[in-house]
């Protein structure tokens, strides 16, 4: 017994660096099919990162630009619920999301996301709301600045920031 238990340590140490090993082997598989344009494969292997490592923001954020890409409406929905279900913070993988569509060239991708996001989770509506009134500011289309920035003044009437942001809308 005493022989068998410094090699059974070994072994669990082995068999961690393997994993560790495989889910950077995924990372560099699933950037480069990314960098490429290979959608289907990026978000297969995306999804066995999350697989390993359920609770990485960054990694649903592109998993769900590829799902988009695809197109795969339902999966990007889903991945977004299994992102909260695992604790990553809604703003972090939606800020992702936004970073890697712009980066491509997307920016329509990432207002259909959200879009998609206040139909499929109405309980999230108020903070899809603010995420679509900051995007809406951010691209100065006037009406839909001042629709939103309503709609958020609504329920935080003496809010600066979405007042300021009503002001704009207007101006647009």
């Amino acid at each position: 017994m005493r022989r068998l238990l410094p090699l059974l340590i070994v072994a669990v140490a082995c068999l961690g660096a393997a994993a560790s090993d495989r889910y950077a082997t995924l990372g560099v598989r699933a950037a480069r099919s990314y960098e490429w344009g290979e959608w289907a494969s990026a978000a297969a292997m995306y999804e066995l990162m999350l697989d390993m490592h359920p609770d990485t923001a960054a990694t649903y954020s592109r998993a769900i630009v590829a799902q988009c890409l695809i197109p795969d409406t339902a999966a990007s929905v889903d991945l977004m619920q299994r992102a909260m279900t695992h604790g990553c913070p809604l703003d972090s993988v939606l800020a992702g999301v936004r970073a890697e569509s712009y980066a491509l060239g997307e920016a329509g991708l990432y207002e259909d996301y959200l879009y998609r996001l206040q139909r499929q989770m109405p309980w999230m509506r108020r903070a899809l709301d603010h995420e679509l009134l900051r995007y809406h500011d951010m691209r100065r289309d006037g009406d839909a600045t001042v629709v939103y920035a309503t709609r958020m003044l609504d329920g935080l009437p003496d809010s600066r920031e979405f007042l300021a942001a009503l002001a704009r809308g207007h101006m647009y």
